[in-house]
Order: structure tokens, then sequence, then C-alpha cells
């Protein structure tokens, strides 16, 4: 089938207007999703006794620590350009009574359980269970930033459509959280924490490849550790699409005609598909190989094809979603 080149040109136009959205997604989900993996890791290193998992974990946890100044540096520079553009919008940035608050404590609540975790994994080396708990409570915060996050989404997208310079409700903040969210908010950060764990399994491949002359724990460890991540990133990421393939059922309903119809629309989901896919074959590869560490220029690459992928998808979503509006 010839596509037009004025779809093809479309199409990454909306894409790359996306693309810093997918760089910030993915650096907040690594963050969220790698405390999680550090943990599971540790429990499995103390049942299995195997030293390989309790330094996987320390590796990833460093990386973790890495990702979330990445990601509070990407939210302070997004918030000012925001601010910048929409002068209102600072007062929902710092008033009391913004929702904003609760996920600054989340927030808190994950550093102030991951730095000591982090920090005092030698000195909790033989108090294992008061060491997880710490790495617990770090992962624990960040999941609910999660829920925080798609909670002040749902109430902030609500209020902007009655009015475009919505004021900050003068109400205790923690109000916004006491009722559960609807089915769709849920819906929408259970798929947010499946992409946290594919994401930061992908991070994490990429972390190890770049620290293999300095983190030089030798040839069998990296013959180990590789494939746990690459198995880590790959499940998640099977599941993620068939969660994006619900979401997509879900916005056209009866009118799943429109996204054959739409070129620019079934172009972006094919090429998010094809990314992923590719990101798939490059994790069964590492796997399956004997010599995982000769795939390194695949693992290097498949943070970047997700972050493609997350975009076009995106793209894709939105355009669909403004056709059927």
């Amino acid at each position: 089938m010839n596509i037009p080149m004025e779809t093809i040109q479309l199409t990454a136009m909306v894409s790359a207007q996306m693309l810093p959205k997918a760089l910030i997604d993915f650096a907040t989900l690594t963050a969220i999703g790698a405390p999680i993996m550090a943990v599971i890791l540790e429990i499995t290193a103390k049942a299995r006794k195997k030293v390989f998992y309790d330094k996987l974990a320390q590796q990833i946890i460093t990386m973790t620590l890495i990702m979330y100044l990445l990601f509070i540096l990407c939210l302070g520079a997004a918030g000012a350009f925001f601010c910048r553009q929409l002068p209102w919008l600072k007062d929902w940035m710092i008033n009391p009574s913004s929702p904003a608050m609760m996920f600054y404590i989340s927030l808190g609540v994950a550093l102030a359980g991951l730095i000591p975790y982090k920090f005092s994994w030698k000195k909790l080396k033989k108090q294992k269970p008061l060491h997880i708990l710490l790495g617990s409570i770090g992962a624990i915060g960040g999941v609910s930033t999660i829920y925080v996050a798609t909670v002040i989404m749902q109430k902030f997208f609500t209020m902007q459509i009655e009015s475009p310079t919505p004021a900050v409700p003068a109400v205790p903040f923690y109000t916004y959280f006491q009722s559960p969210p609807s089915k769709a908010g849920l819906c929408l950060a259970g798929i947010y924490l499946i992409m946290a764990l594919s994401f930061s399994a992908a991070a994490s491949g990429l972390y190890l490849v770049l620290r293999r002359n300095k983190d030089d724990f030798g040839r069998d460890y990296y013959k180990f550790s590789l494939p746990v991540v690459a198995r880590w990133a790959l499940f998640p990421t099977i599941l993620q699409m068939i969660a994006s393939a619900g979401v997509v059922y879900y916005i056209c309903g009866p009118n799943i005609t429109a996204l054959i119809s739409n070129l620019p629309v079934a172009l972006s989901f094919g090429v998010s598909l094809l990314l992923t896919i590719t990101c798939c074959a490059i994790w069964i590869v590492t796997w399956k190989s004997e010599t995982p560490m000769r795939h390194k220029i695949g693992l290097g690459l498949a943070p970047l094809l997700v972050i493609l992928a997350h975009a076009t998808l995106m793209a894709g979503t939105m355009t669909l979603y403004l056709g059927l509006s």
C-alpha cells in the first residue's frame, strides 16, 4: 500500500511533538518502576542465596536515584515552562490547597525510603528485613505517585473543561483522594504501572552496558544479569501492548473502522508496534543467548526505541481521540 508523503510528514510531526512528553514519561516511570525490581531482586537473592541478584539490585537502585534526579529536573523545567505560558498554573503548583501537595508528599516518601535504602546496603547487610522495608517504602511511595498523578490529572482537566483558567478550590488538598478514582482512572494507573516495570527494565539494560567497565563484576555476572533484565523488560512490554490495544478499542468503540480508515493513526500505531516488537526481539535474543554481552548494542538502543514507540503511540491515540471527538 502506497502511503502519501503528506501522511508520513503529519505522523512524524505529531510524533515529534509527543517526544518531550515521552522522554519525561520514560524518566518518571523508570524511577518509579526500578525500586520494585530492586526489592524483588533483593528478596530473591536472600531466598535463593545467590549474590548476583543482590549485586543487580544494587546497580538498579543506583540507577533509580539517577532517574529520580532526572525526573525532578524534567518536572521542574516543565513546570517553569508551563507556568510562564499559563501564569494561572503557578497557583496549582504552590497553593497549599492544591492536590499537587499530595504529589510532593508521595515523592518525598519515595525518596525518604530510597536514599537510605541505597546508602545502607552494606551497613544493613545482616539486617535484610529492615533494609528491604526501606526499599519497600520507596517503592510504595513511587507507586502512590502514579495514583496521585492520575487523580490530579482527572480533577484538573475536568475543571479546565468548565473554565479555561480554573482556580484552586479552597478545600484541604487531601479531600481529592478520599473517594476512589473512576474505572478509567484505575485502568490508566494500571497501564502506567506496567509501563514503569517495562521502562525501568529497558533502562537497566542500558545502564548495565554503560557501567560494564566501571562496575566489572566478571563475565559470569553479566551472563546472569543481562538475561534477567531482558526478561523483566519483555513480559511487562507484552502486557503493555495488550493494555494499549484495549485503550484503543475503548476509544474507538463501535467506530473501529475509524482506526483503519485514518491513515495517520494507523501509521502511528503501526510504527509503534514495529518498534515495540523490535525491542521484544532484542530482549528475547539476549535472554536466550549464551553470550548476552554481545547484544550490548541492541540493549543500548532498546530504551531509545521504547521512547520512540511511546511517542508514536501517544501521537496516534491523540489523533484518533480528536478525530472522534
